[in-house]
């Protein structure tokens, strides 16, 4: 073969390369259960959201905010439950006195945790984004609603909200089947745009923003984990969620961070009632990780080396 038609043929396969690893492959790695009904209750605490924050996480619940370390060993908490039936809202009271009882996945930027707040009363219909000091969890003052589209402007349901720091925007959609991406200016979370989606999703319970994408977790038929290219609002399901049988399996909040040596991690949750045993219910941490993705020059000497190895055998064979 000649040097010519080698490197064309390395061309060729390190454009296969590059469109193979267009499609993540994100690898299970560990389950954590925590009881939501016994002992300290950890799990009740996490059944929202989570989002990085530093060297710490802070999680979301109905009622209130949870700090945690980088082991998920508590720090601070606001709100509390005791059985059977007595809740103490950590929702802030001049928010509480709103209609507010519903906090759900939520996202951290430049020290401040932006809260999706909402109202069981009205059926989901009141979104807004309460902002919160992400270091201990005090209240801002600051609260926005959650217009949405013009067509559609109060279904957001807040869920989730998802900020993208750098480009000055935050993202939410509503729970129902659709789709379309709510897009807001982060600086008052005024409504901006919507961007379309490929395909239609439903139920999302969580979702943040990481490298050019919009990542979700869906409490739908398969608990999928859903990509969307927020350049072409192309969505891939990367991968579904394990069901335990004979459970009732509700997703919900979802993080993704850069790891240190490369690559990345996504920590999904999920609550599970065996046999529909609500005491029994546990809350799992699912984690996943993605490989570091070579450069586009890596490619190319990959597949320049393979081929030119072939070519070297071939004429070794005659």
């Amino acid at each position: 073969m000649s040097l010519v038609r080698s490197m064309l043929a390395a061309s060729t396969v390190a454009l296969s390369f590059q469109a193979h690893a267009a499609v993540e492959n994100w690898q299970f790695q560990s389950e954590v259960q925590y009881p939501i009904y016994q002992g300290q209750m950890t799990g009740l605490y996490r059944t929202q959201g989570i989002a990085p924050n530093g060297n710490e996480w802070i999680f979301t619940w109905q009622y209130g905010l949870e700090r945690t370390d980088a082991n998920f060993n508590s720090l601070q908490r606001t709100g509390s439950v005791s059985l059977p039936a007595t809740i103490n809202t950590g929702i802030p009271a001049e928010l509480a006195s709103q209609g507010f009882d519903h906090v759900g996945d939520s996202d951290v930027y430049n020290g401040i945790l932006y809260a999706s707040l909402d109202s069981e009363v009205g059926d989901y219909q009141n979104g807004h984004v309460a902002l919160f000091n992400a270091s201990d969890l005090s209240y801002t003052g600051k609260l926005y609603q959650l217009n949405g589209a013009p067509s559609n402007p109060h279904d957001d349901v807040a869920s989730w909200v998802a900020v993208d720091g750098a480009a000055g925007l935050g993202y939410g959609k509503e729970w129902k089947n659709g789709n379309t991406i709510n897009v807001y200016n982060l600086e008052d979370w005024s409504f901006s745009h919507t961007l379309t989606m490929d395909r239609s999703l439903r139920n999302i319970q969580g979702a943040k923003v990481y490298d050019g994408a919009l990542y979700m977790s869906a409490h739908d038929s398969t608990k999928s984990v859903y990509r969307m290219d927020l350049a072409t609002g192309h969505v891939d399901e990367l991968f579904q969620l394990p069901k335990a049988p004979n459970a009732f399996n509700e997703t919900e909040g979802i993080a993704l961070r850069a790891l240190p040596g490369g690559g990345a991690e996504m920590f999904v949750e999920m609550i599970v009632e065996p046999d529909a045993n609500e005491l029994d219910a546990h809350l799992s941490l699912f984690r996943y990780t993605l490989a570091p993705v070579p450069e586009p020059e890596t490619y190319a000497l990959m597949a320049a080396g393979l081929v030119l190895m072939a070519a070297v055998a071939r004429r070794r064979s005659f």
